[in-house]
């Protein structure tokens, strides 16, 4: 039995009905779960129209981890094997769990996900075969069995936001489970505002223009993710791009003052929290 999760944070409402129409009829059961969204009313009125959708209400912005660990102990008290967790804007091609399906009895299986179509990156880079193992990926359209969540710890509810998938997928490597790849299926995303940066039409880099709350968050979770994994990660990697991360923030974007004051303080933070739950 699959469960369908959707966290939901002020949702597009015509958005957020393309998304549950196109998972509805390929899950077996869908659950909203909602951090305090200003029109819970209408969430609640478009959510009836499916009679049998159910709605976990928070009440508040208690982050995306922890809506996702709610996901997770809504399919165990309702026998549920495995949780497909969505953002709110997804809208998941046809073939996305009849895909998985194909695949789900693999050994060693911690997670499933789709070959992103991203608007600002571009389309990932796969490999001619229909499934390759990763590192990681994001949180839209993956699947995973409840019993490896639960083997795992489950999501980290302090990280709120970003580096939360991340942050999963190396728990997972680090306990024997594997990331992979359908490479037969698409979910097309878009990670921020993005702009890309280059030279003619050669595309260099991109910036993605979150505002001063996100880029805390970024910068604290990543900090602490590269510090927490480095068994599984390429840290000189992860060091570059996380202090490139800095650079094209204060070079490239809007509102710079506000983003760095906010990125050093996550930085700032990020260190005391690498003290307290992990000793360096």
């Amino acid at each position: 039995m699959i469960l369908a999760g959707i966290t939901l944070f002020q949702p597009d409402l015509v958005r957020l009905k393309e998304n549950i129409d196109s998972i509805i009829h390929q899950a077996d059961a869908v659950v909203c779960v909602d951090n305090g969204s200003g029109n819970i009313a209408e969430i609640k009125q478009l959510l009836s129209e499916y009679k049998t959708i159910d709605l976990i209400e928070n009440g508040e912005n208690v982050g995306i981890a922890k809506a996702l660990n709610q996901m997770f102990e809504y399919a165990q008290k309702n026998g549920q094997d495995w949780v497909l967790t969505l953002d709110q804007d997804s809208v998941c091609p046809d073939n996305l769990i009849s895909e998985y399906k194909k695949h789900m009895n693999m050994e060693h299986l911690g997670m499933l996900c789709p070959l992103i179509d991203d608007r600002n990156y571009g389309n990932e880079a796969a490999s001619s075969s229909e499934v390759e193992e990763v590192q990681r990926c994001i949180t839209s359209a993956a699947l995973s069995p409840v019993s490896v969540w639960e083997a795992v710890g489950g999501y980290m509810e302090e990280l709120f936001i970003d580096f939360v998938d991340h942050d999963f997928c190396a728990k997972l490597q680090e306990n024997g489970y594997k990331v992979i790849r359908v490479n037969t299926t698409h979910l097309l995303h878009e990670i921020g505002h993005g702009k890309n940066h280059g030279i003619g039409s050669v595309k260099l880099f991109t910036t993605l223009n979150h505002g001063a709350f996100r880029k805390y968050y970024m910068a604290r979770n990543w900090y602490y993710y590269i510090k927490a994994h480095k068994e599984v990660l390429n840290t000189t990697t992860e060091w570059t791009k996380y202090y490139f991360f800095f650079i094209k923030t204060f070079l490239f974007e809007d509102n710079k003052a506000e983003k760095w004051k906010a990125m050093v303080k996550g930085n700032k933070d990020a260190k005391v929290m690498c003290a307290k739950r992990l000793n360096r």
